[in-house]
Parts: C-alpha cells; sequence; structure tokens
C-alpha cells in the first residue's frame, strides 16, 4: 500500500508540473486549443485506467510512467477546461487592455490555482481507491465497466 500511495503522489506531482508547464505554453499560443481529446480523461475513465493499470502492469518503473502519463492527461484535461470556461469577454478585455499572451498566460493560471491543487487532491484519492479495487476478487471486470461508463458519459457529454 505504501508503493502504491508513493507512486500515486509522485506521478501525480510530476504529472502536475508537466501539465502547468503545457497549459502555460497552450494558452500561450494564439490559437484555441481544442481540448475535445482530453475528454477521454475524465474521473470515471481516469478510476478504469487505474485499476486496470493496477492490475495488469507490476509494480516498477513501468507502473511509475504508467501512471505519470494518465496524470498529466487528466491534469491537462482539468485545467484547460477551467482556463477555457472563463467568459470569452472577459479573455478579450485582458487582452485588450494592453497585456500580452505571457502575462494573460500567468494570470489564468493563477486564476485558478485553487482548482489545479484540488484536481490534483482528485487525483491522488482517485489513484488510491483504484488501487484498492484492483486488490479485489473482480477487479478486470469493475474496471472495463468504469471505462465503458466513461465513454458512455464522454458520447452523453455529461463529464
Amino acid at each position: 500500500m505504501i508503493n502504491a500511495f508513493l507512486i500515486s503522489l509522485i506521478s501525480g506531482a510530476l504529472g502536475l508540473l508537466i501539465s502547468v508547464l503545457t497549459v502555460f505554453f497552450i494558452v500561450i499560443s494564439n490559437s484555441f486549443f481544442k481540448y475535445n481529446t482530453f475528454r477521454f480523461f475524465n474521473e470515471i475513465m481516469v478510476l478504469g485506467f487505474g485499476i486496470l493499470g493496477w492490475y495488469f502492469i507490476p509494480s516498477g518503473i513501468l507502473c511509475f510512467l504508467f501512471f505519470l502519463l494518465i496524470s498529466t492527461l487528466y491534469q491537462i484535461y482539468r485545467i484547460i477546461r477551467e482556463i477555457y470556461s472563463i467568459d470569452v469577454r472577459f479573455r478579450i478585455l485582458v487582452l485588450a487592455l494592453g497585456k500580452d499572451r505571457f502575462e494573460y498566460s500567468l494570470f489564468s493560471i493563477k486564476r485558478v490555482r485553487k482548482r489545479i491543487i484540488g484536481s490534483f487532491f482528485k487525483l491522488l484519492v482517485i489513484l488510491i481507491a483504484s488501487y484498492a479495487i484492483s486488490q479485489s476478487l473482480h477487479a478486470m471486470l469493475v474496471g472495463v465497466i468504469s471505462l465503458l461508463v466513461g465513454v458512455i458519459l464522454i458520447f452523453l457529454k455529461l463529464d
């Protein structure tokens, strides 16, 4: 259990750092980033991937890299969704007041920093819960069902 907690914590923290830097550079770019492909990394899908990851991947560097990838993509989705949920008129107002894209990117990440920390702790709880579920008798069945439910939620746009 300690090993699972440490893998979840370190991969989540490193994934948070990578995702904040990635989002910073996405917001600096002039184009509007379409984040619909990242919808596959909502909470239910991450739970399913986590269960199946703990169940099939042996503990070690491969497990760490798998959860690093999952945490990075999940947190990119959450941060981008929070930043782009800010009203478009507000974004235009900030940029029209003479702020450049760098200042706007810093401002928008500072504005959602509490939600970023909240999504990190939510990811940590999801990964630890997925480890606990992966130790049960029907872990593979629960993992596949959660992936199916996650896909259904994505197609119905309920995430």
